[in-house]
């Protein structure tokens, strides 16, 4: 048996997130029928992250076994590549060890959410970024931010109506505000992440900058109460960025 690792991209618009759904279209229904196609056996996968609906990825990584060690990398990918939709790319495969898993071996995720600030949105923006179109004081989210770096509970950061796991507990390593014109682009980097918890710091970062939320964000970590916090981003706006093993 051969344990693959698959690095793909995919444009998150019109599929229903990475996991098989009776809603619609995923990542993981489509990229399995091509590789059983390809291969002539039934192949499992399994990801990295389980995006939701809607949102994009730039280096999601995936991992599937192949009953023959003498498969060529290069043909593969090229053969996936060719029979993919143009919605799902395969960036890279590489022969892993045996023990390789793309969620438990992983140290950290970085993630990428973008913003549209002003009046108005330039429509290629539309897919890939939220509008905002509120004044923001990026300095003051920058500075907002500081508190979040380091190992706190996130409770306050997973959807209200989502069951969270029994450890809520993440290290945050890294948080940049890059600025370019009117886009914003918001890369956050941690060991881990709870439910929807980037849209979550990213709704309530955006908050704050805007001053439609006041208050300390230490106070809401040490609470562990959605309801403190800001809005969840909308998904089109996240893109999966990197992972690092």
């Amino acid at each position: 048996m051969s344990n693959l690792k698959l690095t793909i991209a995919y444009d998150g618009t019109e599929l229903h997130g990475w996991q098989k759904t009776d809603m619609g279209p995923s990542v993981e229904e489509i990229l399995t029928e091509v590789l059983d196609t390809i291969v002539q056996h039934p192949v499992k996968l399994q990801a990295a992250s389980r995006t939701d609906a809607g949102v994009h990825a730039e280096g999601q990584v995936v991992n599937f076994f192949l009953e023959r060690e003498d498969i060529d990398l290069g043909q593969l990918r090229l053969s996936l590549n060719q029979l993919l939709p143009a919605s799902i790319a395969a960036v890279d495969l590489e022969q892993a060890s045996d023990s390789f898993h793309p969620s438990v071996d992983a140290k950290r995720k970085i993630y990428r959410y973008s913003v549209s600030l002003g009046t108005y949105q330039i429509p290629q923006h539309r897919l890939y970024s939220w509008h905002f179109p509120y004044a923001v004081d990026v300095d003051l989210m920058r500075q907002s931010s500081r508190v979040l770096i380091g190992r706190h509970d996130f409770a306050a950061f997973t959807n209200v109506n989502f069951q969270p796991p029994s450890d809520t507990i993440r290290e945050m390593h890294r948080i940049e505000f890059i600025e370019k014109g009117n886009q914003l682009v918001i890369e956050i980097e941690g060991n881990r992440f709870l439910y929807r918890m980037v849209r979550n710091l990213v709704g309530t970062l955006l908050y704050i900058g805007c001053r439609k939320l006041e208050g300390d964000l230490l106070d809401v970590l040490k609470r562990c109460d959605r309801r403190r916090a800001g809005v969840t981003a909308p998904s089109h706006g996240l893109s999966l960025h990197k992972i690092l093993y």
